[in-house]
């Protein structure tokens, strides 16, 4: 089963390069999209989803949905397999990989990789979530009761946000209204 992307989208749009073996790396798409993605459709709708993707039946609204998931799946697996290319669970516990021409990093290396890559990913989840409530009427699934009672409901409700999410008829996601301070003065 594809989970919304491929090899090719993989290592054309992450630093993933060609020669990396992508079956060191499918554990972390599918691990990826349902820790990820399916938070913020949530169960029904991304499973409904899903199955039309691997089906080939998605409407034009479902095939642009996906382009938004796309990214939030890629860069989030190539941040999972920094960890998981450069540390493996062998017979022997966890080891290091060492290759012939190649140094070992550290691990504050391995952290600071994964969090350079977690901040793209995470600039495509808030672009998902800003996508899908602007466009959630073109989502039934999406907005109904049965994806809203289930085990991961959807995030439709600024459960992701900073403040108030929509103001008279303004979507402002990410944007903050109110910092936490009493005026918009700090002084250090």
């Amino acid at each position: 089963m594809l989970y919304f992307i491929t090899e090719t989208y993989l290592k054309t749009n992450t630093p993933i390069t060609a020669n990396v073996d992508v079956t060191d790396v499918t554990p972390y798409i599918a691990t990826q999209a349902q820790l990820r993605v399916m938070p913020i459709l949530g169960t029904v709708f991304y499973e409904d989803l899903l199955t039309k993707y691997n089906a080939q039946t998605l409407n034009p609204d479902e095939e642009a949905l996906v382009l938004f998931i796309q990214p939030v799946i890629a860069w989030r697996s190539a941040e999972d397999a920094i960890f998981g290319l450069t540390y493996q669970l062998k017979n022997k516990g966890l080891q290091q990989q060492f290759g012939d021409n190649s140094s070992s990093v550290s691990r504050s290396d391995v952290a600071f990789g994964m969090e350079h890559y977690a901040q793209k990913a995470s600039f495509f989840e808030m672009r998902l979530i800003r996508y899908l409530v602007k466009n959630k009427a073109e989502f039934p699934i999406f907005t109904s009761h049965e994806n809203r009672d289930t085990d991961l409901r959807p995030q439709i409700d600024c459960h992701m946000c900073v403040g108030n999410c929509f103001m008279n008829g303004t979507w402002t996601c990410g944007y903050p209204t109110d910092n936490g301070y009493n005026n918009s003065i700090l002084v250090l």
